[in-house]
């Protein structure tokens, strides 16, 4: 994605931190890299940052990944890696 998209924008992960693969060792609890393909919805912008805030359709919990975020099933992508959906 080009530009930041707006609050509300219909979105999908395409990559996560640039990438398809999650390196060597990872924590499957921050394997984010099995969210790619999974649609949401932006619904806050991360100040002074390449990240928005993104609520994904299907529980982020039910894949065993950890969710930092105060927003339930939300977590800060950056713009770069998604797509409109």
């Amino acid at each position: 994605m080009d530009n930041k998209p707006e609050i509300g924008a219909r979105v999908k992960l395409k990559t996560f931190l640039g990438g398809t693969i999650p390196p060597k060792n990872c924590d499957p609890g921050e394997n984010y890299w099995r969210l790619i393909g999974q649609g949401g919805k932006v619904i806050a912008e991360v100040p002074n940052s390449d990240r928005v805030v993104v609520e994904f359709e299907n529980p982020v919990a039910t894949l065993g990944l950890h969710c930092h975020n105060p927003e339930p099933n939300s977590l800060r992508i950056k713009w770069a890696d998604l797509e409109h959906a």
